[in-house]
């Protein structure tokens, strides 16, 4: 929720742009793509009533619209600006009480003094916003005292800053002060919203905000319990000593002097959210590793190459390591046969020893294929007639028509399917009927065999399986796989940091001492094997092909390669802006803090996640992780010694431990009140600034660059 108390909606005087010029519709088409939830319109020495009334009614339902005007002021002989803003209500006497000190005066040369301002606007309910510092012109400290004797309520009076750091160090200093946009062209106002002041609590009204000006304890309550929360007890020292805490879901930070029990809080707290079935637990930032987390030994790391679309070629890999040679009939076989003349005279009436044998590869392929095609047929009918889901997308008239006509087909194919059953059977008893009867009949004459077949089919088709092995397992081996990158976070202005994995599969020739082997499979069977499997595909078609195949089956420890993922290497590091990076320890507590902020949680509790971070890391990425999750309802709960954190994320609750006398206590407060209260009253009240101040490393600077934050 943003606030800009200082915008022009006009050109009034001689030296304003023309781009400070805005239609409504424009001006609603702006506002609403911005945060911008509270806007004072703020003319030079000129308020419109009719614009302002057009301007409120186009944002109503997005943005507050409250009215105002930037005058002259010339006290002790010095000209200064001054903003006054006025209560909505009061819009219309606003307008009258301006026209009134403006009438008959020009923009560019009206001035009025200090005290007719407060005469002319006091009674609307106004607050009062000078230009201080370097802001120009400005009020100097003696006209803001002269402001401030002249109004009743000087919590009513803020200074104007020229941006975030300067507005927190007027902070730091005790001034209340803010800052606006004070924009000159309404082009670039979307991206300028971005940096203003951004209101923690959710004001509805001028009038709560006025409140919040005064630390109204009342108001600041009711604006906290629009939040949600839960009363918690816990007893994390002993159960002599119940700590009762309200826990906001949003920012609540826990701190103190070290050794005052902040870590034995949030493990308590972590045991009470856990009982109550939550899955929580406290992150410590130096508990953990950026290698361990993230597995770059890759200890855990596993991978299948189907999961890479390429081929296991576990049927070709086996096949090879079991092949043996087809043998040919030898000639010697065939003219021992014809070299002895066939006496036995039913053997010369038998025909069938005659017959050539037919090819039963063909039939067995056809039917493999039917069959494959009839299986994944019934698997669709299983899946329609199952998936009930299918009702809500597609009419059950097509449903009905689909499996009639997938029944047809499924019963072609079971026909289809049988009948190349048969033809295959029925080769293969002919075949077995030629053998039976060759041999028999050999035995009974004593003549020898007629060779039933060359051989040479076998022989070379054999072969010719053990190529188109060979191939396919050198084919998918050459497969070039790209690095897997998980990302792992942001090292801000350096870059984005990822893990990068790797991987390979070893081609024989691959050396490089950083890869280490997926699978339980030493490095050397691997490169053996492969070149092995290379070898054999250059001796196809050559006597020694066998001789290669045993070489491989030789190889050592052969036996654990069984597909081409025990083939597979990987090499797994961090990478930043693509080369290879080895994130230092700090840079590791960044990365894994970013990372415990980026997981969907409903509870984070963090101990003290400054641990080896830089301000301006914690600054630029933490805290907006924090601001975020606060934005999403989220319980965060931090145990710190940062002032960045504790305070930059102006949290709901500050839950403070004190050591004091030998004694431990607990007081709980926020920033909006600054006060911190005893949970059981036993000590006075604290202010919760000058006890952050104190306590928290860098506590100062913290407050007096706070930005553009602002609780108050």
């Amino acid at each position: 929720m943003k606030i800009d108390i200082h915008v022009h909606t006009r050109k009034v005087k001689s030296g304003d742009a023309e781009t400070r010029n805005i239609a409504v519709d424009r001006f609603g088409e702006i506002i609403k793509n911005t945060d911008v939830r509270i806007l004072a319109i703020t003319n030079h020495n000129h308020f419109d009533l009719k614009q302002f009334e057009e301007l409120r009614d186009e944002v109503a339902d997005s943005c507050q619209i409250w009215p105002g005007i930037e005058l002259d002021i010339l006290e002790n002989g010095k000209r200064a600006h001054l903003l006054v803003i006025a209560n909505p209500q009061n819009s219309t006497q606003f307008n009258d009480r301006a026209n009134k000190i403006l009438l008959g005066n020009s923009p560019d040369t009206f001035t009025i003094s200090l005290k007719e301002t407060v005469e002319a606007f006091e009674d609307l309910d106004c607050i009062y916003i000078a230009h201080y510092f370097v802001k120009k012109p400005n009020l100097g400290d003696k006209e803001i005292e002269i402001l401030t004797q002249l109004i009743p309520n000087p919590k009513r009076i803020l200074k104007e800053a020229t941006n975030s750091i300067s507005a927190g160090i007027y902070i730091s200093h005790g001034h209340n002060s803010i800052y606006g946009s004070d924009v000159h062209n309404w082009d670039d106002y979307i991206n300028i919203s971005k940096e203003l002041p951004e209101l923690r609590l959710p004001v509805e009204s001028f009038e709560q905000f006025c409140l919040l000006l005064e630390k109204d304890e009342a108001t600041i309550n009711t604006l906290l319990n629009k939040k949600v929360k839960e009363n918690i007890e816990i007893a994390p020292f002993s159960a002599a000593e119940l700590i009762r805490l309200d826990i906001y879901n949003d920012i609540n930070i826990l701190f103190g002097s070290k050794g005052t029990g902040k870590t034995e809080i949030l493990e308590a707290l972590s045991k009470y959210f856990n009982a109550k079935g939550h899955k929580t637990n406290v992150y410590k930032s130096n508990d953990l590793h950026l290698n361990d987390v993230f597995d770059v030994k890759g200890s855990n790391f596993s991978i299948d190459i189907s999961q890479l679309q390429i081929d296991e070629c576990t049927s070709e890999i086996e096949f090879i390591k079991e092949v043996t040679e087809e043998e040919v009939t030898s000639l010697s076989k065939y003219f021992l046969h014809f070299s002895n003349q066939e006496t036995n005279k039913i053997s010369q009436t038998l025909k069938i020893k005659n017959i050539t044998k037919l090819d039963e590869s063909q039939p067995i392929r056809k039917l493999d294929e039917v069959y494959s095609i009839l299986s994944k047929f019934r698997e669709f009918k299983i899946y329609i007639e199952s998936n009930e889901k299918l009702n809500e997308y597609i009419d059950i008239e097509y449903i009905d028509e689909l499996i009639v006509v997938i029944e047809k087909i499924i019963l072609k194919l079971n026909s289809e399917t049988e009948n190349t059953f048969f033809n295959s059977r029925s080769i293969n008893l002919l075949n077995n009927i030629i053998e039976v009867f060759t041999t028999e009949i050999s035995k009974k004459t004593g003549q020898p065999q007629k060779p039933t077949k060359t051989g040479f089919a076998e022989y070379a088709s054999n072969r010719i399986k053990i190529e188109i092995a060979t191939n396919k397992i050198l084919t998918n081996i050459n497969h070039k796989i790209s690095a897997i990158d998980a990302y792992i976070g942001s090292l801000g202005v350096k870059g984005e940091l990822y893990c990068q994995t790797n991987l390979t599969i070893q081609n024989g020739a691959f050396t490089d001492s950083s890869y280490t082997t997926v699978q339980n499979v030493k490095k050397t069977p691997q490169k053996e094997f492969v070149k092995a499997i290379i070898s054999i595909s250059k001796h196809i078609y050559s006597n020694m092909l066998f001789e290669k195949i045993a070489e491989m089956n030789e190889v050592e420890s052969v036996e654990t390669i069984q597909n081409l993922s025990d083939l597979l290497l990987f090499y797994r590091h961090f990478s930043l802006n693509g080369k290879l990076y080895q994130p230092s320890n700090g840079e590791s507590s960044m990365i894994l803090l970013h990372k415990e902020l980026q997981d969907d949680k409903d509870i984070y509790l963090i101990d003290e996640p400054e641990k080896s971070l830089g301000n301006d890391y914690i600054n630029d990425v933490i805290v907006p992780l924090l601001k975020e999750k606060a934005l999403l309802g989220k319980k965060v709960i931090i145990a710190t010694h940062d002032a960045n954190i504790a305070v930059r994320t102006l949290p709901y609750n500050s839950i403070y431990r004190l050591h004091d006398a030998n004694q431990y206590f607990t007081l709980t407060g926020n920033p909006f009140s600054n006060t911190l209260k005893c949970i059981y009253g036993t000590r006075p009240d604290l202010d919760w600034k000058e006890i952050s101040m104190k306590t928290l490393e860098g506590g100062k600077e913290a407050f007096g660059e706070r930005g553009k934050i602002y609780g108050n």
